[in-house]
């Protein structure tokens, strides 16, 4: 980390190789006399304005004698010192792991991490030490430094009561610290990528909240869908640059998540500093940050940056998850924006114009504090389209957390497999698709932790299509109509085919064989000049396919005779005109003619229908040349008698 002489932010450089994180806090200090510093830090004692504070102390008072549940606190910054006089009793241990075996003990993907990871160095030692040789202490290591994390786990959790030190602002609770290292090397420097592992990682192990007092220029899709797909709540810092966020982005502050509190920092007199980002839509509120006293490897030492602000809201939103399991983050996220103490100088500069009361929130506890108890519930059904298949997945979270994540992996899982949502393919739009039938387990979690396990099996479609074959000769027999009507409702014809002569399935495979038939909305033809016998091959996208012979024969017609030459009708009426035809296997086409369609007309199957008096001819015809008349004459209909009474 590089230090400017009074006031500095570290902000890394974004290379072409990796996208590059930076701290966000400003190492400040001022000359000042003797009498005015620290008895810990000596460091400056600065006066403040009265009430410029987040009532911790009275929120404390009401926590006395209340039981609270284990609240544990991702700190995903530097390196945390976990040997720290006022920080190892609420370090974070991973009851699964056993020390120092070098075997994944809970086959999460990580060896021996007892404490957290170290995702910078990719290995479990979260906290890098160099011996003070006069004092034989561990101070922090100036290749590797892991003092502003150490900082940022004192605000959240350095143990009350132990008569050293501080106390952080969540220490009267079963507080838990989580370190996990993605920031280090002697500038802080770090991933994105690694920030994604260490956000899934703490998911996969039961965090409840992060504290990211880091941030970057630089959108990553990835990074905000790690989020999303967490039910932890995320802290960020705004940053130190003294701009406007809403201008000038930072990431991941101003990304708009349900789960995610952006905070600027104040000075003690409630003012911000020329230091402090700001944005009316895109920064929540703020909080204390300037000469922060807190821990660092190996001792004290005050900071000042939003990296100080963050943490102290992260504390007070722990105080609220300690009230029960199955809270949420958004409901959390509205209590604090929802109680907060107005600072009338911060009105315009970010979305909630003060800092957060924890007293007053715990007020709002006892009756809008949340929970969500109830898992995600999940419907299926599975679509066919070509080669793959649709499954559309309906869920419904009737607890009132909302659905975070719905994932899926093949064959059938259990609940572990799934690694609390970190582990398988996301469903996107609540819809998947597939190519290989079989069972599919998915995964559905709501922001409240509930989570469910389904199994679903994809049949496959092994209908074959329905195919219906006929012919037509032309009037001239030079050529034969085949009419090919090919029906299947799962996954739709593919392809259809013809070949001259009896064939077999195998003969039009691979896929080059045979002359291909165009249809369109399963129906379509072909033309052939000789008579004779004609195989035809269709199949559906998913291979299942049927074949069918059709044998052609030219047979003329010899006779044709109509059942009645003459035909009386009525206007409106309709009437069947009957051709017989022999031989009875004829191919002949029969047409019908009207010579007056005004006063009759008739369709291509015989069914005549008047319109309006007079006489007209049916013409019968067939392709061998026969031909017999039918006369028809249209009369109007006879009005009908009135029958009036007598006089």
């Amino acid at each position: 980390m590089k230090y400017a002489k009074n006031q500095s932010m570290i902000r890394n450089i974004v290379t072409s190789l990796a996208i590059i994180l930076f701290l966000l806090f400003i190492n400040h200090q001022q000359p000042v006399k003797a009498a005015d510093r620290n008895p810990i830090s000596g460091q400056a004692v600065k006066t403040s304005v009265n009430d410029v504070d987040m009532d911790v102390a009275e929120a404390w008072n009401k926590l006395i004698g209340r039981q609270s549940r284990e609240v544990i606190v991702a700190v995903i910054d530097t390196g945390v010192d976990i040997n720290h006089p006022d920080l190892t009793e609420n370090i974070w241990i991973n009851q699964g792991e056993i020390p120092g075996d070098g075997i994944d003990n809970d086959n999460n993907g990580y060896i021996d991490d007892v404490y957290g990871w170290d995702f910078y160095n990719n290995d479990a030692t979260v906290c890098h030490y160099r011996d003070a040789k006069d004092s034989g202490k561990k101070l922090a290591d100036s290749k590797d430094n892991d003092s502003h994390g150490t900082h940022v786990a004192g605000i959240i959790g350095a143990v009350e009561n132990n008569n050293i030190g501080i106390a952080g602002a969540a220490s009267n609770i079963k507080i838990k610290i989580m370190p996990l290292k993605i920031n280090g090397g002697p500038d802080g420097d770090g991933k994105i990528s690694s920030a994604i592992e260490a956000i899934k990682y703490a998911t996969m192990m039961g965090a409840d909240i992060c504290n990211l007092s880091w941030g970057t220029d630089e959108y990553i899709e990835g990074l905000e869908e790690a989020m999303r797909e967490s039910d932890m709540l995320f802290i960020a810092a705004a940053g130190n640059d003294g701009l406007n966020n809403d201008k000038t982005p930072i990431y991941p502050a101003n990304l708009k998540l349900d789960n995610l509190i952006t905070v600027t920092f104040i000075d003690s007199s409630g003012k911000l500093t020329d230091r402090s980002n700001y944005g009316p839509s895109t920064v929540d509120l703020a909080a204390p940050g300037t000469d922060i006293l807190s821990t660092i490897v190996g001792g004290y030492a005050s900071m000042t940056g939003s990296s100080m602000a963050a943490p102290q809201v992260a504390a007070i939103a722990a105080l609220l998850y300690s009230y029960n399991d199955k809270v949420y983050p958004s409901n959390i996220k509205e209590l604090i924006l929802n109680n907060i103490k107005v600072i009338p100088g911060l009105k315009g500069y970010m979305r909630y114009p003060g800092i957060p009361s924890a007293y007053n929130l715990l007020l709002a506890a006892q009756k809008d504090l949340l929970t969500d108890t109830e898992p995600p519930k999940m419907a299926f059904e599975t679509f066919y389209e070509r080669e793959k298949m649709k499954i559309a997945i309906q869920a419904e979270d009737t607890g009132g957390s909302n659905i975070r994540t719905i994932k899926w992996l093949y064959g059938e899982r259990t609940l572990d497999d799934f690694k609390r949502g970190t582990v398988g393919t996301s469903v996107k739009e609540e819809q998947m698709y597939v190519t290989k039938a079989g069972m599919y387990t998915f995964y559905a979690s709501d922001y409240a932790g509930n989570e469910t396990v389904q199994t679903y099996e994809v049949k496959e479609d092994v209908k074959a299509p329905k195919l219906t074959l006929s012919y037509q000769v032309a009037d001239n027999y030079k050529t034969r109509t085949i009419t090919v009507r090919a029906k299947e409702e799962q996954s739709g014809i593919k392809r259809a085919k013809y070949m001259a002569g009896s064939r077999k399935a195998k003969e039009f495979l691979p896929g080059g064989a045979g002359t291909l038939i165009e249809l369109k909305d399963g129906k379509g033809s072909f033309k052939v000049k000789k008579d004779g016998v004609y195989t035809v091959f269709v199949t559906d996208y998913r291979g299942n396919h049927s074949v069918k012979e059709i044998k052609i024969e030219t047979v003329k017609a010899t006779d044709l005779k109509l059942i009645r030459r003459n035909v009386t009708m009525l206007a409106g009426e309709q009437y069947m005109l009957q051709a017989y035809v022999k031989p009875v296997n004829f191919t002949d086409k029969v047409t019908y003619i009207s010579t007056d369609e005004e006063i009759v007309t008739v369709t291509k199957h015989g069914k005549l229908k008047a319109h309006q008096e007079g006489v007209a001819s049916i013409i019968v015809r067939t392709s061998s040349g026969l031909e017999r008349m039918c006369e028809v004459s249209v009369i109007r209909a006879p009005k009908e008698k009135t029958v009036s009474t007598m006089p």
